[in-house]
């Protein structure tokens, strides 16, 4: 839409997370995205509606409130819980 700046976010999803991108993907693409999408909003836009953990840059990041900034890469998997 006019007046809408957009941002590229690589994003990468690990295990059956796969599936929210086509075959083709193999997990990893880039993401045109509106400027100031959070990280919830990324994962609302891949439909991924379950809890998962994700790493921004590297970094390990609980808070799905962060605002992705241009370039920035994404890594989502699932949240392997123990005991």
């Amino acid at each position: 839409p006019y007046g809408v700046d957009f941002m590229n976010i690589k994003v990468h999803l690990l295990g059956a997370l796969v599936d929210y991108l086509p075959d083709s993907d193999r997990g990893q693409t880039v993401l045109s995205l509106e400027d100031g999408v959070s990280i919830a909003g990324l994962l609302e836009q891949l439909g991924i509606m379950r809890r998962v953990e994700v790493a921004v840059n590297d970094e390990h990041d609980q808070d799905h409130d962060r605002v992705l900034q241009a370039g920035d890469a994404v890594m989502v998997f699932s949240n392997f819980g123990g005991g």
